[in-house]
């Protein structure tokens, strides 16, 4: 019965979407990357406060759309979105008492 589970979470991952996650405190810099999609972002702290910022941008034509979600450690949280082959969003946001924050790149439709 176990393999029959195994088997079966198998199928589950390889239909789910891609997607990269990552927790992070100030001071921080990435350059992420799945296939579909690619993000860039920077996270600065200052007066007790979180300044995340940066682009998304969808690069393939597949009707998906690159989505970054931000998720904050005062538990407030933003997407950003950047629908269409070649579209790049840029974004810049504060959140208040907190210093961490989660992010995830993901498609999304």
């Amino acid at each position: 019965m176990s393999s029959l589970l195994l088997a079966a979470s198998g199928v589950l991952l390889a239909a789910a979407p891609s997607a990269s996650a990552s927790a992070a405190t100030c001071p921080h810099h990435k350059v992420t990357s799945i296939p579909g999609a690619k993000a860039e972002y920077r996270l600065a702290c200052k007066s007790g406060n979180l300044h995340v910022y940066g682009w998304v941008k969808d690069n393939r034509a597949d009707g998906d759309f690159a989505a970054l979600h931000i998720h904050a450690g005062n538990g407030a949280s933003r997407s950003v979105f950047a629908d269409g082959w070649g579209v790049v969003e840029h974004f810049d946001y504060t959140f208040a008492g907190t210093k961490s924050a989660e992010l995830r790149l993901s498609l999304d439709n």
